[in-house]
């Protein structure tokens, strides 16, 4: 892989402090990193917490990449990035925590990865609207080896879930950058 350009997306999101101000700056960040070129970036949603209490909502975008990077290595750096945003992980929490920011790594080209620490696509990806949305509005026919669907596909499968009532409704709604 390495030399090859290779198509990434990620997800970004923040519900600890300006939400907005957090992902534009780790955005610039991201772009900063000399083998990464930041392509095109969602617009932001907000939406409520899915799989964790707490009163903060979140703030999310989705962020397609190009890098020639390796995918551990690309995983290296969004952790890195995610520390430098004061983002501490706490080994020991049992489920998720309010974060100052969060860069998840969501597909790396069509490869399917699962090794300790990084597992692709993300195995959580058909069951978060805060991630098919955006996802969806950038990348619509992006296509799941894993999940055998595409992006927009994957989308309106888990909207049709929430309808019927088969799972949780997650509340979200998008807005603008500025």
């Amino acid at each position: 892989m390495a030399n090859r350009v290779e198509r990434v997306f990620i997800g970004l999101g923040s519900n600890l402090g300006n939400g907005k101000e957090v992902l534009t700056a780790a955005w610039r960040a991201i772009g900063e990193v000399a083998e990464i070129v930041t392509v095109a970036l969602s617009h932001p949603y907000v939406s409520s917490p899915v799989g964790m209490a707490s009163a903060n909502w979140f703030t999310n975008a989705v962020g397609e990449l190009q890098t020639t990077l390796p995918p551990l290595q690309v995983l290296d750096k969004l952790l890195q990035i995610e520390a430098a945003f004061g983002r501490t992980r706490n080994e020991r929490a049992e489920g998720y925590e309010d974060r100052t920011l969060d860069l998840d790594m969501l597909s790396y080209d069509d490869i399917m990865v699962d090794i300790p620490g990084l597992v692709l696509p993300h195995p959580r990806l058909q069951e978060r609207l805060f991630v098919l949305r955006p996802l969806a509005e950038i990348a619509p026919e992006l296509w799941s080896k894993a999940h055998g669907k595409t992006a927009r596909e994957m989308e309106a499968e888990l909207e049709a879930q929430m309808s019927r009532g088969s799972i949780s409704l997650q509340e979200i709604a998008r807005q603008n950058w500025d």
